[in-house]
């Protein structure tokens, strides 16, 4: 019983210290590492089909890579090109729709107040004004805050698209001189015992994270086909992009599709869209239902992992590392998983 507890204690050590490693490198090492270790997984997964391409067509594969990587970055630019013009081209719908909606709150307001002073004998008159100074008030305050808060930050927003350009490019060009020496480096080093655990413990992270994504995409995907039916059934305008944007952001967590299906909910029902309301509230309820009905499965299935320690492991990353702890979140217990493993086998090896 001694020794058992000496182990334990010998396992919880090893796991405490490898779980404050992991911390480090993530905390520290991982935003100057993320441009190459997303070159090497680009190469990682495209090599085999770059070796068949170059066999047929005798081109070299860092040029068939640097073709594939500019084909994606024309569509990633075209896709935003689409979104901005779109945008653009509804955007005197937007204004005419909220108008329509001021007027409508407005005769909404009225009516409140109307039904105040029949039934409580209030004055309407002084109610409906107390009121607009309240909402001008508020709005006013709003403004003031969020205006120089934004200007202040508009400096932070350049240096964002600043870096990500800086991070696409490094990635690009790392990606481009990893894919002509892979090969080399797998052949030169793959009988050294190190590097064969290494890449053992490479490709089973690789392919776990592959899994977690696999069976995000099939949730996203019938997400947003049951949002764009079900929008588009209810006639509500722009049914297709809400739709798909609804499925992008429940892919999120702590989102969902509640911030794109509600406000829409709420559009419809003041622009006299009843039917769209109802529609728009019922996909909510039904995306809902869906997620809870195909992860569990998927995740369990593609993972192996129980879904509350996925949610558990993305909102810690996201409370600890920002937004890309939607991320590195799932990948952190991955990797704390795998290490869990080898200590286990090295402390019972012993």
């Amino acid at each position: 019983m001694g020794i058992l507890s000496q182990r334990n204690v010998k396992k919880a050590l090893v796991l405490l210290g490898f779980s404050v490693f992991l911390y480090l490198v993530f905390k520290c090492a991982f935003p100057v590492a993320a441009p190459f270790i997303l070159s090497f997984l680009i190469v990682y997964l495209c090599n085999p089909w770059l070796k068949k391409m170059q066999k047929r067509l005798h081109i070299r594969k860092e040029i068939l890579l640097g073709g594939i990587l500019l084909l994606a970055a024309v569509l990633l630019g075209f896709g935003v090109w689409g979104i901005l013009s779109w945008g653009t081209v509804h955007a005197a719908d937007i204004g005419d729709g909220m108008s329509v909606m001021q007027k409508r709150f407005d005769e909404a307001v009225h009516g409140c107040c109307i039904f105040m002073e029949e039934n409580f004998g209030m004055d309407a008159a002084g109610v409906e004004n107390a009121f607009w100074e309240k909402i001008n008030l508020l709005t006013q305050n709003l403004q003031a805050q969020a205006l120089p808060k934004a200007a202040s930050q508009s400096w932070e927003y350049v240096k964002g698209f600043a870096k990500a350009g800086a991070f696409l490019g490094v990635s690009f060009i790392s990606s481009l001189l990893l894919c002509k020496d892979y090969e080399n480096i797998l052949e030169r080093y793959g009988e050294n015992p190190a590097f064969v655990e290494t890449w053992r413990f490479v490709e089973k992270t690789v392919s776990l994270i592959g899994g977690y994504l696999k069976a995000q995409t099939v949730i996203l995907l019938a997400i947003s086909v049951i949002a764009v039916l079900g929008l588009w059934l209810g006639r509500v305008r722009g049914s297709v992009p809400l739709g798909i944007l609804a499925g992008l952001l429940d892919a999120l967590p702590f989102i969902g599709t509640g911030i794109v299906l509600l406000p829409t909910a709420l559009w419809q029902l003041f622009s006299g869209n009843g039917f769209g309301a109802v529609a728009a509230v019922g996909v909510y309820v039904l995306c809902i239902a869906v997620r809870e009905l195909l992860e569990p499965r998927l995740l369990g299935k593609q993972v192996g992992m129980y879904p509350i320690v996925m949610l558990f492991s993305v909102y810690a990353g996201v409370q600890i590392f920002g937004l890309t702890g939607i991320f590195l979140g799932p990948l952190y217990v991955v990797f704390f998983r795998e290490g869990a493993d080898i200590a286990e086998t090295f402390l019972t090896n012993r």
